[in-house]
C-alpha cells in the first residue's frame, strides 16, 4: 500500500475505543454502587435481627408461666440496639412477637440518579421459654 491509501484510516479505532471504555467505566460505577447497596441492605438486616432478639428477652421466670411480654420493655430493649448501631426504626411487639423495621441510608462513593438512598430491613422474634426457642425473620 501507498502512503496515499492509507491516510483515510488514521485513527478509525478511536471510536470504538472510546465507547468500549466508557462502557467498562459505567459497568464499574454500577457494580461498585450496588455492592455498597448490598452491604447496607446486609447490616439493616443484621441490626433488625439483633433488635428484635434483644426485644424477645423477656424475663424467663414469666415467660415459663406463660405471660406474654412487657410491651415497654421490649421496645426499650429494641430500641436501645436500634440507636446504638446508628440506624432508625420501628419496633412492634404483639402478644410474644418482636418485629422490628430498620432504614438505613446508603452511602454511595459515587452517587447516582439510579439507586435509592435508603434501604430497609426486617425481622420477627418470638419470645420462648428455655434455650431452643425460634426465630422467624
Amino acid at each position: 500500500m501507498t502512503a496515499s491509501r492509507c491516510r483515510g484510516e488514521e485513527g478509525s479505532v478511536m471510536p470504538m475505543a472510546t465507547i468500549l471504555v466508557v462502557f467498562l467505566m459505567v459497568g464499574a460505577w454500577a457494580l461498585v454502587s450496588a455492592s455498597q447497596q448490598w452491604s447496607a441492605r446486609r447490616d439493616a438486616y443484621g441490626v433488625a435481627a439483633s433488635a428484635a432478639r434483644a426485644g424477645a428477652q423477656g424475663d424467663p421466670a414469666q415467660l415459663r408461666r406463660g405471660s406474654v411480654l412487657d410491651t415497654a420493655e421490649a421496645t426499650a430493649s429494641a430500641q436501645s440496639i436500634i440507636e446504638a448501631s446508628g440506624y432508625t426504626g420501628s419496633v412492634d411487639v404483639t402478644g410474644d412477637t418482636v418485629r422490628v423495621q430498620i432504614t438505613a441510608t446508603v452511602g454511595y462513593r459515587f452517587p447516582s440518579p439510579g439507586f435509592p438512598a435508603s434501604v430497609t430491613g426486617s425481622a420477627t422474634a418470638i419470645a420462648q421459654s428455655g434455650v431452643s426457642g425460634t426465630e422467624g425473620g
